[in-house]
């Protein structure tokens, strides 16, 4: 598995102190040959509260409900890899 981070959007208030951040978050399977892409974004309030939000866009339909989330822990499972590649690496 190989997968990227590639920042996309960032927005920072310099009076709130809020600020805004949105990942493209890419993992190629050399197994399976597919590519799961998907937005991550990461907002802080003016406290410093993160809050994170993970866009799963196009899940499959048609899903048994074993199946579908048989499917989204491989897609997370996906996701935290290139997750923790990225910001593991100095």
């Amino acid at each position: 598995m190989s997968g990227k981070v590639i920042l996309t959007e960032y927005k920072y208030d310099t009076s709130s102190h809020e600020s805004f951040k949105k990942w493209v978050v890419r993992q190629r399977s050399g197994i399976t040959g597919t590519v799961l892409e998907q937005n991550v974004t990461l907002e802080r309030n003016g406290y410093g509260k993160v809050i994170p939000h993970v866009a799963l866009d196009d899940f499959p339909q048609g899903l048994s409900e074993r199946e579908a989330m048989l499917k989204l822990a491989d897609w997370l499972h996906r996701i935290s890899v290139s997750i923790e590649d990225h910001w593991s690496t100095p």
